[in-house]
């Protein structure tokens, strides 16, 4: 064959084959689908427990602060400080010679009373009967029955004011009145203590049980009742349960329950405060540590929830998320967000049941940008098995 006829022949199938490849490719690009892949989510429902996550501090149920109740010099100090006193248990001695004193004194007052009356009697008795044969006269008895009247006065107020000058004797004698740890002693013997004093002697706080008061703000705590008015929330009953966090996160081992809700909010926070007893037998909740409480509320029923990744916060506090439309085109939606749960957000505003909502790729999504479900792309990507 001439070298001519063999080059053109050839060049002939060249160009055939290369038609070929090119109507192939325009084909497939032809028949490939077009837009942004990207996940998908479909919006549902569903029935949300409402935990409310709040902060707060550890009270002791009950505080006494000792006080004198009368002056005087403390002689001894009866209990170690930091220790557990029991109701009733002496905690000082405030030295008592003065009060000895009254007692006595007031003793003797009383029985120079009663002598008093008792001769102020036998002069009213002898008058009456004296009166009766017209010896004296009616003033005279008169007389003598009102000194008599005034005589059994005097003898009241003598035994009143013994028994005041025995009670003082008896507060040189200081009494826990609660059971519970008691702190350190801000006085030593030899101090000088007056009564009602402004300053304690010391503190005795009972820490098992424990308050821990809670604050939640106001908009959540009106929300919460609007939610159970509406039949939106089912609460979980008269006393929920509250788990205790530490600050570093740690759960406490024991859970509390929500005691009450305060009815006064407070002006300087906007917070209302809530009120959980917890157990603490083995004291390691004190009196002022900061801790967080998670209060299971109730359950939110048939609420539309998003994933978190799905929704994009703006710097002033709006939230939207990009839905897919009937013509597969991304559309910004605002939202309005309520409790998280899980990995989800409670919509309370801007979405429906049903709605497809785009999950991935967001920094590459725009208002109006052609999507592509990216499972089905690689669904009719993936080889067919031979």
């Amino acid at each position: 064959m001439h070298p001519f006829f063999f080059k053109a022949k050839t060049l002939c199938a060249v160009s055939l084959l290369s038609a070929i490849l090119i109507s192939a490719c325009s084909e497939q690009q032809a028949t490939a689908p077009q837009g942004l892949p990207v996940d998908i989510y479909q919006v549902k429902a569903i029935d949300v427990p409402v935990v409310s996550r709040l902060t707060g501090r550890a009270n002791s149920t009950r505080k006494a602060e000792v006080r004198p109740q009368v002056s005087g010099i403390i002689q001894k100090r009866l209990f170690v400080e930091g220790s557990y006193v029991e109701q009733g248990e002496q905690l000082y001695q405030i030295d008592p010679a003065l009060y000895e004193a009254s007692v006595t004194s007031a003793k003797a007052n009383l029985q120079s009373a009663k002598a008093t009356e008792h001769a102020a009697k036998l002069k009213s008795d002898r008058y009456r009967e004296l009166l009766k044969r017209n010896a004296v006269s009616k003033q005279e008895y008169d007389d003598a029955n009102a000194v008599y009247l005034q005589a059994a006065a005097a003898v009241q107020a003598a035994a009143a004011q013994l028994e005041t000058a025995q009670i003082n004797l008896a507060y040189t004698k200081v009494y826990a009145p609660i059971s519970g740890q008691i702190g350190k002693s801000d006085y030593t013997e030899g101090a000088l203590v007056s009564a009602q004093q402004a300053s304690p002697l010391a503190t005795i706080q009972q820490l098992d049980p424990m308050y821990v008061d809670l604050g939640q703000s106001v908009n959540d705590h009106i929300a919460l009742k609007q939610a159970v008015a509406a039949g939106k929330f089912k609460l979980t009953g008269d006393k929920p349960v509250v788990d205790i966090l530490f600050s570093t996160g740690e759960k406490y081992s024991y859970s509390g329950t929500l005691e009450f809700a305060d009815v006064t909010v407070d002006p300087s926070t906007g917070m209302v405060n809530l009120r959980a007893v917890v157990p603490n037998p083995e004291h390691i909740i004190l009196p002022g540590m900061f801790l967080r409480g998670d209060i299971a509320e109730g359950m939110l029923k048939d609420a539309i929830v998003v994933p978190q990744d799905a929704i994009t916060r703006e710097a002033g506090g709006n939230s939207f998320v990009y839905i897919i439309d009937e013509k597969n085109m991304a559309q910004r939606q605002n939202i309005k967000l309520g409790v998280n749960y899980e990995n989800y957000y409670v919509v309370t505003e801007g979405l429906n049941v049903g709605d497809k909502i785009i999950t991935s790729n967001l920094q590459k999504v725009r208002s109006n940008t052609p999507v592509i479900d990216a499972k089905m792309l690689e669904q009719q990507t993936m080889p067919k098995e031979q």
